[in-house]
C-alpha cells in the first residue's frame, strides 16, 4: 500500500513539471482529472462502482497525434456477493496502471470542440484488501468541554494481496477549449483490461472529467 502512494506522488511530481513546461512550449501536453469507474463483464460480479484519478502527459508529434504516458488509479469496494464468497466482512480493490497511450485528435488543437480516440498498453497493479470493523476507545478533548472518553469505529486490514500484470485500454473523449487559451475541459471513457494468471481478467470502465493543457 505504501508503494502505491509513493508511485502516485512520483507521477504527480513528474506531470506537474510537464505542466510547467507546457505553459512555454505548446508541443507538450498535460491533463489531470477524476471521475467514477464502473466494473465491466465478469468483474461486475465482485466489485461495486468506484472512483478514479488520471494524470497524463506527453509530446504533440503533429496537430492531430500525441504520444502520451498515462497514470490511472481506481478504487472500488467489493460487493456483497464477493464478501460472502470470501467469508469476510469488508474489503476493497485498488488498481493503478502506467501505460503508453497515443492520442489522435480529429480536429486541429485550436478548434473550440474536439474529439479524440486513445489506446495503450502497459503495467497494471492490483491490490485486494479485506477489512473488518473494529471499535476502539480514546479520549476526546475540546477547548470548551474539556477531555472525555469516546468510542470510535474504524476498518482494520486483516489481509492484503497484490499482483503486477500487463494490460491495455482503449476509449474516446471530448474536449472544449476555454476562450483563446490552451486550457481545455475534457471528458473521456476508456475500457481497461488487466490480465490475470487464473480466472477472469479484471475489466472496468473509468469515466474521467478534468482539465488539459
Amino acid at each position: 500500500m505504501r508503494f502505491q502512494w509513493v508511485g502516485i506522488f512520483v507521477v504527480i511530481s513528474v506531470v506537474s513539471l510537464a505542466a510547467s513546461a507546457a505553459a512555454q512550449w505548446n508541443q507538450v501536453n498535460f491533463s489531470a482529472g477524476a471521475g467514477f469507474s464502473v466494473p465491466a463483464e465478469s468483474s461486475s460480479n465482485s466489485v461495486n462502482t468506484g472512483w478514479n484519478l488520471d494524470f497524463r502527459g506527453g509530446y504533440n508529434v503533429t496537430r492531430h497525434l500525441a504520444l502520451d504516458l498515462d497514470f490511472n488509479y481506481n478504487r472500488a469496494d467489493l460487493n456483497n456477493a464477493a464478501l460472502v464468497r470470501a467469508q469476510e466482512p469488508g474489503g476493497h480493490v485498488s488498481i493503478w496502471s502506467l501505460t503508453f497511450n497515443p492520442v489522435y485528435h480529429f480536429l486541429r488543437p485550436r478548434a473550440r470542440f474536439n474529439a479524440y480516440v486513445t489506446g495503450g498498453y502497459g503495467l497494471y497493479h492490483r491490490d485486494l484488501t479485506f477489512t473488518q470493523p473494529v471499535i476502539f476507545s480514546t479520549f476526546f478533548c475540546d477547548p470548551f468541554f474539556g477531555c472525555f472518553p469516546g468510542t470510535f469505529t474504524t476498518n482494520q486490514v486483516i489481509a492484503s494481496f497484490d499482483t503486477y500484470k500487463g494490460g491495455f485500454n482503449a476509449g474516446a473523449g471530448l474536449e472544449y477549449r476555454i476562450g483563446d487559451s490552451h486550457l481545455k475541459l475534457f471528458s473521456e471513457s476508456r475500457y481497461q483490461r488487466m490480465f490475470t494468471t487464473n480466472g477472469h481478467d479484471l475489466t472496468y470502465i473509468p469515466t474521467t472529467f478534468g482539465f488539459r493543457w
